[in-house]
């Protein structure tokens, strides 16, 4: 009978082959693609952080002594946030251009707490250590997950927090994906891989359901094509862009003054246990 563990590898290796293999034909690399990407990341999430059900969790435990430490805390969503309710914030970040809106919005908003710290979490400092543990939509990429999640839990003090989707952004814009490269797109691990991972690990772990808004927003067709050529990894050439405007135009929703991916909600998973982290 196939472990957890070995879904989890079946899942991220199905879905890397296939990501790898169009960069082939690109000519392109995926080790920069948050550097092309956090643009529209950053102006997507920025107002998002306070209002999100992981935020509402954790502010029930956050008091002005308290440490957080946050994995992945790409543009400063969740950082930024919870940075005046604690002492300190330690933001762990690999990607410098992702780094820099978090540095930027923090001195925009006379934030002084917070320490940006530009690494993978598995290259991280070992003795890395907090009261609180939060993780957000991190994972999925993550193919040795059991280390990862070893390390999250031996630096978290008091409590650990992972969020991922039960319903991945992919599937609102696989009609999208389909069109251009006529199959489906491998998905990634979900939430439902990860607690059967964790549960091979002896951790039982608290889960609590939420839902947020699809916002999946351009502010302008002309953003809608630039953003959804990286997000759909397809050829940046004028027969394309042509091909795409005029899918896009048909396809997406006006919304709030601009256009969006047709959708409501997103539904994911806040996954919570207890840490092991002393010192």
């Amino acid at each position: 009978m196939e472990s957890a563990i070995e879904r989890w590898y079946a899942i991220h290796d199905a879905r890397a082959r296939q990501m790898e293999a169009i960069y082939a034909r690109l000519g392109r690399s995926s080790a920069d693609y948050w550097d092309r990407r956090a643009r529209f990341f950053h102006r997507s999430t920025r107002e998002r952080g306070s209002s999100d059900p992981l935020f509402l969790r954790l502010r029930q435990e956050l008091e002005p002594t308290l440490s957080v430490l946050d994995v992945g805390a790409g543009t400063g969503r969740f950082a930024l946030a919870v940075a005046p309710l604690v002492r300190v914030v330690y933001a762990v970040e690999p990607n410098a251009t992702m780094l820099g809106y978090l540095r930027q919005e923090a001195q925009e908003g006379g934030v002084h707490n917070i320490v940006a710290i530009q690494s993978t979490w598995e290259a991280a400092p070992s003795d890395l250590r907090a009261d609180l543990v939060l993780c957000s939509h991190v994972l999925y990429p993550i193919r040795e997950v059991v280390p990862f999640v070893e390390k999250l839990r031996s630096a978290a003090r008091r409590t650990c927090y992972i969020y991922m989707r039960a319903q991945h952004l992919d599937e609102f814009t696989a009609p999208v994906w389909r069109h251009f490269h006529g199959t489906e797109r491998a998905s990634s691990p979900s939430y439902i891989h990860l607690l059967d991972v964790l549960f091979e690990m002896g951790i039982y772990a608290n889960v609590e359901i939420v839902r947020t808004p699809l916002s999946l927003r351009y502010p302008s067709l002309d953003d809608a094509v630039e953003e959804m050529l990286e997000q759909q990894l397809l050829p940046d050439d004028e027969a394309t862009r042509r091909e795409l405007r005029a899918f896009l135009k048909d396809w997406l929703v006006e919304d709030q003054g601009g256009l969006a991916v047709p959708g409501t909600e997103v539904v994911s998973a806040i996954i919570s246990f207890p840490g092991t982290g002393q010192g």
